[in-house]
């Protein structure tokens, strides 16, 4: 119960903060998601299971902010989670060039998929912005991913086996 608390409390303030305290730290109007690279990070050390539920739980509050569509954050969220827990199975979780790496890849995955579907339902974005927040969700990847881990290894953290 409390991992779910943990969950739930760290999406809502990190929801928060990317709406209103990390525009500020914005680069010629492209700002990073710490939102997404929590997902990815958290997937990758903690498998697709448990990342696909965050995804889509992260997205849906991703898509409270998103104008005139609903679920398509926690669509490309939960997609980008599984992927990430399934290269997350193969790593050394210690390590954090691969995860960073994936971060970056999985960001532009997602930018693709979002314009994607918002081209074909005839919203407009530029796929500038699809690059340039990947790139940014590159370097602030790595303290998140690192946070993330030591976060995943606490006691309550842990997925416990019952026989």
């Amino acid at each position: 119960m409390k991992k779910i608390l943990t969950l739930a409390g760290l999406t809502i303030i990190m929801v928060i903060l990317d709406n209103s305290v990390v525009p500020f730290f914005s680069i010629k109007g492209f700002s990073p998601s710490l939102l997404f690279t929590f997902i990815i990070s958290y997937s990758i050390v903690n498998g697709y299971s448990e990342g696909l539920w965050l995804g889509a739980f992260a997205g849906l509050f991703q898509d409270i902010y998103f104008a005139n569509v609903l679920g398509v954050n926690a669509l490309a969220n939960m997609i980008c989670a599984v992927i990430s827990g399934f290269i997350g199975e193969s790593i050394f979780k210690e390590k954090t060039l691969i995860p960073v790496i994936s971060s970056f890849a999985m960001s532009i995955f997602k930018g693709i998929l979002v314009f994607v579907i918002l081209y074909v339902i005839g919203v407009g974005m530029s796929f500038r912005f699809v690059f340039f927040n990947s790139l940014y969700n590159l370097f602030l990847s790595i303290p998140v991913y690192r946070l993330t881990y030591k976060l995943c290894n606490k006691d309550y953290m842990k997925r416990k086996w019952k026989f």
